[in-house]
């Protein structure tokens, strides 16, 4: 659809409204409140505007750890993927599988979750800590 103002554009337009024209009115709980929706507003953003590349990267990642086909076959669409491999992880994890081996693909998945997260949740840490995010602002 090539309609103007697009979701990423009508979110980005919602967000600065709601950082220049209320938050400076706004005092105590209620500043706090609507920061936390300026904060929500700008991570859905980033979600739309990053698209399925996150998902790819981590994606990508649980391929190295188990395998291009045991990802294909873990489940319908990109997060419901992802849900499940990092279920599987977690419990591979939790029985002591990696023990000896938390290096390599194991730590390459952990460090893309985390990193993708941040990507979406707090883009400034990323770039503070000396991470490259694609996208990040």
């Amino acid at each position: 659809m090539s309609d103007r103002p697009n979701r990423g554009e009508l979110l980005a337009a919602a967000e600065e409204t709601l950082r220049d024209d209320v938050l400076p009115s706004l005092e105590g709980s209620a500043k706090y409140a609507a920061l936390m929706v300026a904060a929500a507003i700008a991570t859905v953003r980033r979600e739309i505007e990053t698209g399925e590349a996150a998902s790819r990267r981590t994606l990508d990642a649980y391929a190295e750890l188990y395998g291009q086909d045991n990802v294909y076959r873990s489940g319908g669409y990109a997060d419901g993927r992802i849900a499940a491999l990092s279920r599987d992880l977690a419990r591979e994890i939790r029985s002591g599988t990696y023990d000896g081996d938390m290096l390599g693909p194991v730590f390459a998945v952990l460090e893309t979750q985390v990193v993708e997260r941040l990507g979406l949740s707090n883009p400034r840490f990323l770039t503070s800590s000396g991470y490259s995010q694609p996208g990040a602002e």
